[in-house]
């Protein structure tokens, strides 16, 4: 019987070699995984670096300085993105201790040469647009915004003296905040389901008094302002700018509500007709609990 079984010190020799085996094999079997891709993350690199290859040609072949400037920021967004790998919202988006809120005329100080009538009508309008321009009935109630919004403004600018008229005020940024909701709400009068419930009659008269109205905006705040990133955004994106677009909308993502940048993010990557990160874009924004209504 004691030819049955093995010396002890053999059986210990043989556990150690067998852990030393799977140990090894384990760790073969994780760098493998690590390494290893789907079909599709493979198909996704062989597309972008295609796709790199075709925008570096269209930079070296531009024509003008505002059409490499848009190919270059397409090529800066796709060097970025890895398959798999995109991020979603920031979390602590947004940063609100960043952003300005709207003040309320009602809330603040008549200024001396504003007479108080005046004033009466100007904290009626602007209430009464705060109203009408809310995130769940702004596309329906665009008509009221925007004759609103350009009543408000135009009294604003006769009646508020010229140094209440700048960001160093809190009625200059009264000034600024309607004129990003006129702005805004003539832009969605693009969107195709709003143009087959309300047609764009006249477009020439219509883009003069867009970009009119964005321009006056982007005078008074001498640029970019995180509070106002999503309609310039919007402009780059309506000009075929869509790689611009997609920097203006990443630079700011922390200042921007997750929904918003994860749909903007997902619809300009469709419009540019980039399947792969589109996809990918999609899956996060419906990961994230979003659906578009």
């Amino acid at each position: 019987m004691a030819g049955l079984f093995l010396p002890p010190q053999r059986i210990d020799g043989l556990g150690r070699w067998a852990c030393r085996t799977m140990l090894l094999l384990a760790l073969v079997c994780l760098q493998w995984s690590a390494f290893a891709e789907s079909p599709r993350t493979v198909e996704a690199q062989r597309w972008k670096a295609e796709t790199l290859a075709s925008i570096a040609s269209k930079i070296q072949n531009a024509s003008s300085d505002d059409e490499r400037l848009e190919y270059s920021a397409r090529q800066s967004w796709l060097r970025r993105w890895r398959p798999g790998h995109m991020p979603s919202a920031p979390a602590d988006a947004p940063n609100e201790s960043e952003l300005m809120e709207e003040p309320v005329l009602a809330d603040l100080q008549r200024p001396e040469s504003v007479d108080s009538d005046v004033w009466s009508v100007m904290v009626d309008l602007q209430k009464r647009l705060i109203a009408s321009d809310t995130d769940e009935e702004r596309k329906d109630n665009l008509r009221k915004t925007i004759e609103l919004a350009g009543e408000l403004e135009q009294s604003l600018m006769d009646h508020l003296p010229s140094d209440s008229q700048t960001l160093a005020t809190p009625t200059g940024w009264t000034l600024a905040f309607t004129r990003y909701r006129l702005g805004r709400a003539l832009a969605y009068r693009e969107l195709p389901e709003v143009r087959e419930r309300w047609p764009i009659a006249k477009p020439d008269q219509y883009q003069t008094r867009l970009v009119a109205a964005v321009q006056r905006l982007t005078d008074q705040t001498q640029g970019d302002r995180r509070e106002f990133i999503l309609l310039q955004d919007r402009m780059f994106r309506r000009s075929g700018k869509k790689g611009r677009a997609l920097e203006v909308l990443e630079a700011n993502r922390h200042s921007i509500d997750p929904k918003w940048y994860l749909k903007k993010r997902r619809d300009l990557l469709q419009e540019l007709g980039w399947d792969p990160p589109y996809r990918e874009a999609a899956r996060l924004y419906l990961q994230a609990g979003y659906v578009d209504e």
